[in-house]
Parts: C-alpha cells; structure tokens; sequence
C-alpha cells in the first residue's frame, strides 16, 4: 500500500517526496508560464520595437511589469512575515519562509492576466488583495479557499478596470495603432452586439488563425492559445495538472457556444472556435482550474468542477454583464471545490448504491438546468447573420 505525505495541499506520495514534491512541483509550474511570457515580451515589445514604435527600454516594460508583480507580492508577504512571525530574525530566514511561500506566483499571474498599460499603483492594489486578502488572511500557501491572482483580477475589474481604460485601454502596446479595432477586444465586441457575425466578431482582427496565435487584443500573457497549448503539454506531462480538467473545461464552453450558435441560426463552427480562443479561457483553465489547493482533490471531483466551470463561463459571459466569465466562474466555483470533493468522494468509494446514484443524479440535473438556462437566455439575446461555411471562407 502507498504511504501519503500529510500536510497541507498539493498531497503527495511520501515515496515521490524527495524526487517530486512541491518545490518540483512549483519549479515546472514557473517553467509553463514561460511561453506565454515569452510571447507576451514578443507581442508587447519586441514587435512594437521592430515596427518603431518604442524605445529600446520600452521593448522591456512587459517583462518588467511581470516581474514587478512577482517583487510587489513578495514585499507584501514579506512585511506580513516580519510583523506577524516572531521567528523571522534574519534576512536568510525571510527568504527562506518566501520561498517556501512561493510568494511571487500571485504577483507574476495577477500581471500576467492584466493589460500592459495598468498603472502600477493599480497593480500593487491587486497584489495587496491577491497576497494579503486572499492568500495570507486565510493561513497562506496551501490553505486559501480561492485563487489568489484572481481575487486580486477581480478586485480590479470591479473596482479599477476604468483607471485602466483611461490610462491607455484594454489594450496593449501593438494593438493601439490598429484603427480597426478601435479600442475594443473580441469579447467585449460581443458584449456590445446581438449579431453573431464572423464579419463583426472576427473579421476586425484578423482571422481565426490570428486568435491562435494571439495577435489580438488582450491582456498580457493569455491572448496566444498556441503558447498555451505549449504549456498544457508541458505541464501535463510533468503531471503538475491532470490533462482533462482543461479538456472538460474548455470543450463544454465550445459544445454550449456550437448549440448558442445553432440555436441561434449560425450552422458553422468559427463561433465556438472564436468562443475558446478569445479572452482568458485557455490560460484560466490551465493555470488556475487546475490548481490544487483551491480545487477539488479526487479525479471525478475534478471532472464536475470542471463541468460547472464550462457551463457558467458561458452563463456569465453570454448573459452576465461582464463579457470575460472565467475569472468570475472559477472564484465561484472554488467555494464549492470542497462539497464537490465529499459528494464525489462518496460515489467513487461507495460504487452505484442508491445514495451514490441519487448525487450523480442531482449533480446531473443542476449541470443541466444551468446549460439549459444559459442557452436560452443566449438564445434570446443573439442572432446570427448568414455566413460562408469555413471551409469556403478559410483562416485567413
């Protein structure tokens, strides 16, 4: 029988301690971030060096900003280690509590999902929510309830996300020149209109293979779902994630996005494509739905959590009215990480007894009734103009 190291989550086995505990765990975790910053750097500063227009200092500024918010975080725990730990006498024992902390992670994601031209005053703030608020309040690493770069997002967008707009918009340094665009992301194009129009929703950035790649307005490292993808395969093969949570996550938004889209007389399937590669999905269901300590523990949990994450991202995102949905979905959805993990503890030891069946049941039905709903009311929202079949019209 397999012994389990105790402890706070993520949980081991004790026999993969030494080879493969958290430390690893967290070194490939860092190590996956590194495509998406490495085109967020290209995107947001390496191109809009090459097409002249920043300076050789400004190329830097998005590498800069990523790492800023991984200091601001640090800083942060740091002062509430030095305040609040009677055993931190020294430099060396500070340092040695942050790493084991992991204190720069929230800082790195919270930049990594705003837009470049954020006030930094604007990203302390969301650092001070994520680290202190959501992170150390609750007994710091491996004891938070919700992901702690998103509540610093969300305290943003709820509170702030118009200091931004007015300190140079949602968007990033190689997207200000593009007269088509105008300001506007591809989400926030269908929050604004009732018409699911490949010319009005895709046409004004490119192509779908534009929304692939990532040069489309977005926030700094999640706008790539090629870079993403790279991460995902990367991280599911050091097994820090499990591969289907992505899987379920995103293929329920692009199954529930093609029904929206039939139901609402748009037989093609760029809509879901265009639903899956806009805004923070990719990146949010690989780097946050995943995480272990705030999300369900057992395999079946996990699948669930991942279910309820689908059908209310197109619920906020469709009906809601904030046009994104991800980050919304997964704080919610974190409240219930640990009744989903007793239910379907149950049914994974019990087998198919007549309490287990009577939770699949109910699981089932309350998964359904939230699609049921969500595309109804998108249904009624949006209509769609006749479109070209893809293979006519193409990528490009």
């Amino acid at each position: 029988m397999a012994r389990f190291a105790n402890g706070k989550a993520p949980f081991l086995r004790k026999a993969d301690e030494k080879t493969y505990g958290t430390q690893v765990i967290m070194r490939d975790f860092l190590i996956g971030l590194l495509p998406l910053i490495g085109f967020a750097w290209y995107k947001n500063g390496i191109k809009v060096y090459i097409e002249g227009n920043a300076t050789f200092l400004e190329m830097f500024y998005p590498i800069i900003f990523i790492i800023l918010g991984g200091i601001i975080s640090m800083i942060i725990e740091g002062l509430f280690f030095i305040i609040t730990d009677k055993e931190i006498r020294s430099f060396k024992s500070l340092m040695n509590r942050l790493s084991l902390s992991y204190a720069m992670i929230p800082g790195i994601l919270l930049a990594m999902i705003l837009p470049l031209y954020t006030p930094i005053w604007v990203l302390i703030f969301g650092c001070i929510m994520a680290t202190l608020v959501a992170k150390l309040l609750f007994g710091g690493f491996g004891y938070n309830i919700f992901n702690p770069a998103l509540i610093g997002y969300a305290a943003i967008a709820f509170t702030l996300m118009g200091v931004i707009n007015r300190a140079g918009g949602a968007l990033n340094g190689s997207e200000v020149l593009v007269d088509a665009i105008a300001g506007a992301t591809p989400l926030s194009t269908l929050s604004t209109t009732n018409i699911l129009s490949y010319q009005t929703l895709v046409a004004p950035y490119g192509s779908l293979w534009n929304f692939f790649i990532g040069t489309i307005p977005g926030a700094l490292a999640e706008t790539s779902a090629l870079a993403c993808i790279i991460s995902f395969v990367w991280l599911s093969a050091r097994k820090v994630i499990k591969w289907f949570v992505p899987v379920i996550y995103i293929g329920t938004v692009f199954i529930l996005s093609w029904l929206i889209g039939i139901i609402s007389g748009q037989t093609g399937i760029w809509f879901p494509t265009y639903s899956i590669l806009s805004g923070g999905l990719m990146f949010g269901a690989i780097f946050m739905a995943t995480e272990p300590v705030t999300t369900p523990k057992n395999p079946l949990g996990k699948m669930v959590f991942a279910l309820f994450l689908g059908v209310f991202t197109v619920l906020f995102r469709f009906v809601g009215q904030y046009p994104e949905g991800v980050a919304t979905s997964i704080i919610f959805m974190n409240i219930f990480s640990m009744p989903i993990d007793k239910w379907t503890g149950v049914i994974r030891t019990e087998g198919v007894t007549k309490k287990t069946i009577i939770k699949i049941v109910i699981l089932v039905i309350l998964i359904i009734a939230i699609a049921a709903y969500a595309l109804f009311k998108a249904s009624s929202i949006y209509t769609a103009t006749i479109e070209l079949p893809l293979i006519m019209r193409g990528w490009n």
